[in-house]
Formats: C-alpha cells, structure tokens, sequence
C-alpha cells in the first residue's frame, strides 16, 4: 500500500481538459490543425477502440466552496433544455467532421451537477447523442451524482440508457467542515443512494472524499474514512483540497488558508499538505 501511495503521490492534470494543459501551444494552434489532428485520432481509434466522450453539465443550485470546476450557480431549471440543445448542436459539429458514425465506448457526465438536470431531460441529452452515435459492445458509461438530489428515476433512467457506474461526491462527513464548504449532506443520504444505486444493477459506485477541507482534523478525516469503510463503494477517489481564491473568486474567501491547517496536523503551511498515513490506516 505505502508502493502505490508513493507512486501515485503525485499532481497531474485535470482530465475535464483534453488535451491536457501542459501540451497547449498557443503560438501553434489554430483551427485548422486541430480539425486535421481530431481527424486523424478518430480514423485511427474509431473502428478499432471507439471514442471516449466527456460532456460537462456545469449548473449547481448552491455553491460548494472547495470547489474548482468550472460552474454556473442557479436554481433555475428553465437553461437545462438550452444547454442540452446548444450540447447537441456541438455534437452535430463533431459528426460532420467525422468520416464514419462514431461508436462510444466511454461516455462520462461530469459537473457542476449533472443531476441538477431532470432524469427526462437527461434522457433528451443522451438520446440525441445517440441518434449521431453507436454504443461499443464493451462501454462503459459513467455519471457524477451529488447524494442529496440522485432520485431512483435519474438512476433508473441513466441505468436503461447504459450507465453502469455512478460517482457520489461525499467530501467529509463532519458537520462543522460541511457547513464551512457549503455542502451539507448526511450519511444516511450518501447511504440511501448507494443502496439504491446497487439496487437496480449499478456495478461500481464511487465515493469522492477530499483531505485538507478548512476545520478538518486527522480525526475528522479517519471518522469519515471508517464510516466510507461502511458503504464499501467499489471504487474511492481521495483527493487534496487546493486553497486557490485568487484564482476562483469568493468561493474560497469564506475561510483562510490557516483554517485548513489546525494544530497537530502535520501539515505545512501554504501547500495544504497533510500525511501519507492519513490514507494508509
């Protein structure tokens, strides 16, 4: 365990960004060579591995102050039909360049919220995806749910449509760090949406935990850790929270730096860092 930890212990990209910053080249890029390289990458993969699909379903009701992604914050659910319209006609775009149908092997709903959208309207996004596409034998299907709006209907829904996995974002468990992000949940909820996720086939449900939250301890992280062991979720993302208001606004000024790095903890100062044992116990 302290092998893998070690190697993996290290900071990448987001991968909501392809291709992935470190290869942007401004003074290269223009329209014309992207076309010619997507192109090219879909002739290579298409027939022989399908395509991977990522569609970004930005709004949330409320704001989460951790937060990194890019979001729009309403509770209006009146741009969800617009979205998904404006989502298509890109879509349509793509298929155009395309010299055969593509067939989706990985298709993935990531957020803001994607269950901020209704489960009909969902289904309105991935019918029409589908009228342009075919679904590869072997897919794989994937959505981000947050525990306190993922209704059995969004679960069914997106289940008939081919999903198979969901991804909770569960965060932390203590309630004085949930109100300090913004994002009050309760085990039972995180507990019920798993339960029913596994009810009606999903075979991998995920649970985000994040390290570093401002007022959290060590014993905050272990007590949300043993009460994760409970659900034993099939697949765990556990990730450190990056203190960066200058670069997203408000969100993050609710707090100082100092909030995340209470007595004992081991952390340094202006990094956010906090042990590998945390993770190893």
């Amino acid at each position: 365990m302290c092998t893998l930890v070690q190697k993996y212990d290290i900071p990448g990209p987001r991968y909501t960004s392809y291709p992935t910053v470190p290869y942007w080249n401004m003074q290269t890029f223009s329209g014309k060579n992207w076309k010619s390289t997507l192109k090219q990458s879909f002739d290579e993969s298409n027939s022989t591995e399908g395509i991977s699909l990522y569609i970004h379903l930005p709004f949330c009701e409320s704001m989460c102050t951790f937060c990194g992604c890019h979001k729009r914050i309403t509770k209006r659910h009146d741009v969800e039909v617009p979205y998904i319209k404006s989502v298509l006609k890109e879509w349509k775009l793509y298929c155009e360049l395309f010299s055969q149908k593509p067939i989706i092997r990985e298709l993935h709903l990531g957020g803001g919220t994607p269950t901020f959208f209704t489960p009909r309207n969902l289904k309105f996004l991935i019918d029409g995806i589908f009228k342009r596409a075919k679904r590869a034998e072997d897919h794989e299907f994937s959505f981000e749910g947050h525990p306190n709006n993922t209704t059995r209907e969004h679960l069914q829904v997106l289940y008939d449509a081919g999903f198979r996995r969901v991804s909770y974002g569960v965060q932390e468990y203590n309630e004085t760090v949930q109100k300090a992000i913004h994002r009050i949940q309760s085990f039972e909820s995180v507990k019920a949406v798993t339960d029913i996720a596994r009810e009606i086939g999903y075979t991998s449900v995920g649970h985000d935990i994040i390290f570093g939250l401002p007022h959290q301890t060590l014993d905050h992280v272990e007590e949300t850790i043993l009460k994760t062991k409970e659900l034993m979720p099939d697949r765990l993302a556990f990730y450190s929270y990056a203190h960066v208001p200058w670069l997203k606004g408000n969100g993050q000024r609710g707090y100082k730096d100092a909030d995340s790095m209470k007595k004992g903890s081991n952390a340094k100062k202006g990094n956010n860092y906090w042990p590998k044992s945390v993770i190893m116990k």
